[in-house]
């Protein structure tokens, strides 16, 4: 009977196109679906309401199905509660298309959804050299009024495609003690570690991060993109590294962005500036050192505002 349940979990838990195929077993335990061994997947995997997918430190990888593309998220919430802890994973050679909406590439989204996301490592996340606005690691976003509370914390996150962690909508979230690295496809794309936008609150604090490149005019990278982020959103004691375009860009009002540590290296593109404020915001003791310009926008005139690679729903 427990091996029944066992399989019955499995079947509503990956999606219901007929030509799915997944080796991935999951044993159910007291509201938690608890990952058995490796696997792959070639497409999504739902996770009930209210349960915890608890993959035991083994690694989901996403693959192409037989004469298709990986279309979604790998993981993805069923309900208005998901959680994922101690969960790695992949991509293995997926084929370099575009898609939008829900199609769009991610590891985890959180569609509507409040939980915890904690002690995952997503790595290689990508479509290889690809130009394709997909390929964020972790996505919340909610569009009905009332917010969702989401923890994002203790994760490993690199080699992803856009973004690292974007937060859209209705969304309290609260970014804490994670690793992000930079986009493996920088040279075709502008890359965003983490983006909170569209009217989601953040806190954002200690977090090693490191920034991201783009070579051209047209458009700026960065490690912390707020664009139009709640009032009172919080980007504290982080540290950025590596080389980005901009380190930190607020095109938000009233952020708070405080004792942060900005150090920049590498070969600059067309931009290259530690924090930039395009509004009303507090901005104060944040070390600043190897960019062109410390800080722009700070305490004086706004510039203008520059297209950053925001990713758009």
């Amino acid at each position: 009977m427990r091996r029944a349940l066992v399989a019955t979990l499995f079947l509503l838990a990956v999606s219901s196109a007929a030509e799915a195929a997944t080796s991935c077993v999951f044993d159910l335990a007291a509201g938690t679906m608890r990952l058995e061994a490796d696997c792959t997947t070639d497409a999504s995997i739902v996770i009930p309401d209210g349960i915890t997918l608890d993959g035991n430190y083994h690694t989901i990888t996403a693959v192409d199905p037989p004469g298709g593309h990986f279309l979604g998220a790998i993981l993805v919430n069923g309900g208005r509660r998901a959680s994922v802890i101690n969960t790695r994973l992949a991509a293995d050679a997926l084929a370099n298309v575009c898609d939008v909406g829900d199609a769009r590439l991610r590891g985890i989204l959180l569609d509507g959804a409040s939980g915890v996301l904690k002690g995952n490592t997503i790595l290689d996340l990508n479509q290889g050299a690809s130009a394709c606005q997909e390929g964020n690691a972790i996505e919340v976003w909610n569009l009905s009024g009332t917010p969702v509370l989401v923890e994002i914390a203790d994760n490993v996150i690199d080699g992803y495609q856009k973004s690292g962690v974007v937060a859209s909508g209705a969304v309290d979230v609260s970014i804490h003690y994670n690793v992000i690295g930079s986009s493996a496809t920088q040279a075709m794309l502008s890359a965003n570690a983490i983006q909170i936008g569209f009217g989601a609150w953040a806190s954002i604090e200690h977090n090693d991060i490191t920034g991201n490149r783009w070579p051209l005019a047209d458009a700026a990278a960065t490690a912390v993109l707020l664009s139009r982020s709640a009032p009172g959103t919080l980007v504290r004691r982080n540290t950025i590294s590596g080389n980005a375009d901009v380190g930190i860009y607020a095109a938000a009002d009233a952020a708070v962005i405080t004792g942060n540590v900005l150090l920049d290296e590498g070969p600059d593109g067309f931009y290259d500036i530690g924090i930039v404020s395009l509004g009303a915001n507090v901005v104060r003791d944040n070390d600043v050192r190897g960019f062109d310009d410390a800080q722009v926008g700070v305490g004086g005139e706004q510039p203008a505002a520059a297209d950053v690679g925001l990713q758009v729903e």
